[in-house]
């Protein structure tokens, strides 16, 4: 069985974008102001710049000090259909 996926890294940017990287080598920007439009009470708070950028990575997880959290997988599966998902290029052979 394979491993969870998780983030490897994270870094918010403005505005609302998180950029990362997943444990499979994936990786891009996530623009999260779509997700944020929608109402709800844990997006609410991340609705302001300065907290937005409190994200933290715990446990493979982007996480804000309310507990909201991304589940990796959903991330991953949104930026894929956004385009917004790179996967690492093939080592060349030498």
């Amino acid at each position: 069985m394979a491993a969870p996926l998780k983030l490897t890294s994270l870094r918010a940017t403005i505005p609302f974008k998180l950029v990362v990287t997943f444990s499979d080598g994936t990786f891009g920007t996530f623009n999260a102001a779509p997700m944020l439009a929608e109402r709800g009470e844990g997006t609410e708070p991340l609705r302001d710049r300065a907290y937005f950028a409190k994200v933290e990575l715990v446990n493979g997880k982007p996480i804000w000090p309310n507990y909201f959290d991304i589940s990796p997988l959903w991330l991953q599966e949104e930026m894929d259909r956004n385009g917004a998902l790179e996967r690492p290029r093939p080592a060349r052979g030498r």
